[in-house]
Order: structure tokens, then sequence, then C-alpha cells
């Protein structure tokens, strides 16, 4: 009860001073342009500062109230919209920051579960560890893994995390990144599901880090996707799927038989 009063008395506030910025704001913008009409079609119209004086004492006149009403109503509708809208994005950003604290906290215990049928690990996203070098076509595995926990019920890729659950952390990923750190990281793994699987998937998976033994990991959530997904490399278009703790490739045959089944 106390939440609901503290929100009504929040939305009356954004009202009232809606209405204030209707009466002091918008009115004086109107009549400016008002203004602006007149002198153009009058070459007698009054100085600016003196026909915005006269209009606006006309305010505190009885019988044109009925204006003021108008630009405060104006206002107020302008404040509450702004108000709402403000009050949504503030509990959707709570929200998000609520989810990565929760699932970066999860991460430590996923990785020491090991590998399941929604949990795969990768050690990097496009360093070749072996070869000490940028390897794109690891992207390509990235996208393939992603792809069957789309193609499945969705699930967990950690990436900074080796089969075998230890931490190599994604330092190496950082230094092939424009701008090196989080943000340029995630915003690459945006741009692998685009390109290999589709931009209007990407809603569908969830980025968070966390740091483990002083490296950072990213654990990408992945969603169950709305449709089948084909993974385009070259050109060529592959389904896979997630079975057991690994990911697989299935023909036609049998895509078209799971799609049926999945998707029916």
């Amino acid at each position: 009860m106390r939440f609901l009063a503290s929100r009504v008395s929040l939305l009356i506030a954004y009202l009232l001073a809606g209405a204030l910025v209707g009466v002091v704001l918008i009115h004086p913008a109107v009549l400016v342009i008002v203004w602006v009409e007149v002198s153009r079609l009058s070459p007698e119209a009054p100085a600016l500062g003196d026909f915005l004086s006269d209009r606006l004492l006309l305010l505190v006149v009885p019988r044109h109230l009925h204006m003021t009403l108008a630009f405060a109503a104006i206002g107020a509708v302008v404040g509450l919209g702004f108000g709402i809208a403000t009050r949504s994005y503030l509990e959707a950003t709570r929200g998000l920051r609520f989810f990565r604290e929760i699932h970066g906290e999860e991460i430590p215990a996923l990785i020491a579960g090991g590998e399941t049928a929604d949990v795969e690990f990768k050690s990097t996203m496009r360093w070749d560890l072996k070869e000490d070098r940028v390897n794109k076509a690891l992207e390509t595995v990235i996208a393939k893994t992603i792809a069957g926990f789309f193609n499945a019920r969705g699930g967990r890729l950690l990436i900074g995390v080796a089969d075998d659950g230890s931490i190599v952390g994604l330092e190496k990923d950082y230094t092939t990144l424009r701008n090196p750190g989080r943000d340029a990281f995630e915003q690459t793994v945006v741009g692998i599901i685009t390109k290999f699987l589709g931009g209007d998937l990407c809603p569908g998976i969830q980025t968070t880090f966390a740091e483990i033994d002083g490296h950072d990991v990213c654990m990408i959530l992945v969603q169950p996707a709305p449709r089948a997904v084909y993974l385009n490399d070259g050109g060529k278009l592959r389904f896979h799927v997630r079975s057991g703790n690994s990911t697989r490739q299935l023909d036609l045959r049998e895509a078209m038989d799971y799609a049926r089944t999945r998707w029916p």
C-alpha cells in the first residue's frame, strides 16, 4: 500500500510539473510561432517582447482562464507521459542489472558443474590458443553452439573457460577488439549472431560477465528460438541442435523432422 501511494504521489508530481511547464514554456513557445506568422503577414506587427507581454498578461484575466487551463492540461499530459516513460526505463534498467548480477553470481557454480545439455564451455571467441594468433574461423564455432541452443531448449555458453573447467579468461580476445573490454566483446557476440544466424535472433540472448581468479569470463544466456535457426557457413545453410553435452549437425531429413516436432 505504501509503495502504491508513493507511486501515485510521484505521478501527481509529474502532472503538476508538466502543467507548470505547459503554462510557462509551451504557451510562450506557441505565441512565438504565432508572432512569426503575424510578422510575416503584417509589417506593422508589434515587437516580439510587446506581443508576448500583452498575450501572457491575459492569462490572469478571468475570462481567459480557459486558455490557461488548456495549456496546463497539455503540459500535464506531457509531464505524465514523460514520467511513465522514465519509470519504465528505470525499471527495465534495474531489471537488466538484477539479471546480470544474479547470473553473474551463477557462473562459478556452472563452471564447477561442468558441461551439460544446457551448459557449454569455450576457451576463446576468436583467439587461437594453439597458434597464438587471431583465428576468426573460431567465431563459426561460437555461432554453431549458440544455434544448437536456439534450436533446442536454450542454454548457457561460457567463453573464457576451457573444456576441463579451468579459467582461460578473455584477455586474448580483448586484444583483438578495436576497444578492448566487455562492451566491445558483447557487441562482437551480437555481430557474430547477426552474421551467421540472423539479426532477428539478437533479442533472444543476454550476456553477462564475471571476474574469476583475476580473469573475465562471459556467459551468453540463449533463449529457445521461435523458429528454426540455420547457420550460414559460407553460403551453405547448416542446422545444429544440442545433443547431450555437445552440439550436433543434422542432415536435411533430420532437420526437417526435428523442426516439425520442435515448431509444430
